[in-house]
């Protein structure tokens, strides 16, 4: 088995071999997120893209609709899923963030940092769960994150390691701004993708073994 790092490494190495495929899924990715109401579409395309590259596939410009059109349903429930719990946690927060700066109640502080200890445990969670849904049979939002927090469990560094990548880049992105416009998106769904793929080899040669 190789380390995280090596792992990194040819996941690095995939998105170099397949820029292009990156930067095409990205643009159409920020497209479809800028009508808030098709941002499951856009979601389900980039998901859907970067699993085909990661498991060996060519992609062209259809690949992207093509996996809108076959997994519609699949992209809105874990969208439906993600986003309520994520809308819930942000309105907590600010809820108790404003009732700690209006009182002197020192038990509002720390109840203010609940709702975003849990939104960050429920972003780590979600790294992994629409790339399984991907290679599920039936797929299953619950499944799929039980499957995630299995993954923490079982390979705790290796895991952390590509979530913290990811985390990496997304602030990267978010500081500099021009990578969202070329792989910001596209990059870490193709390394959530790799490592399931990754993980489920895994544990199909034990199996086989």
């Amino acid at each position: 088995m190789l380390s995280a790092g090596k792992k990194l490494w040819y996941g690095i190495l995939t998105a170099w071999d397949g820029f292009w495929s990156l930067w095409l899924a990205n643009i159409f990715w920020l497209l479809l997120c800028l009508p808030i109401i098709t941002m499951p579409l856009a979601f389900t395309g980039l998901y859907f893209s970067m699993h085909e590259l990661a498991n060996g596939e060519s992609m062209e410009w259809s690949t992207f609709f093509a996996g809108i059109r076959q997994h519609f349903w699949l992209g809105m429930r874990w969208f439906a899923f993600t986003f309520t719990v994520i809308l819930l946690l942000i309105f907590y927060f600010n809820y108790l963030g404003t009732a700690s700066a209006n009182s002197n109640e020192p038990w509002l502080d720390a109840a203010a940092g609940i709702p975003l200890g849990l939104l960050i445990l429920w972003l780590i969670l979600n790294t992994f769960t629409f790339p399984l849904m991907l290679e599920q049979q039936k797929p299953s939002f619950l499944a799929a994150l039980r499957s995630s927090v299995a993954f923490y469990l079982k390979w705790p560094g290796c895991t952390l390691a590509f979530v913290l990548f990811n985390a990496a880049v997304i602030a990267l992105c978010t500081w500099l701004y021009i990578p969202w416009l070329i792989l910001g998106a596209s990059l870490t769904a193709l390394m959530a993708n790799m490592y399931v793929r990754d993980r489920i080899e895994e544990v199909t040669k034990r199996v086989t073994d």
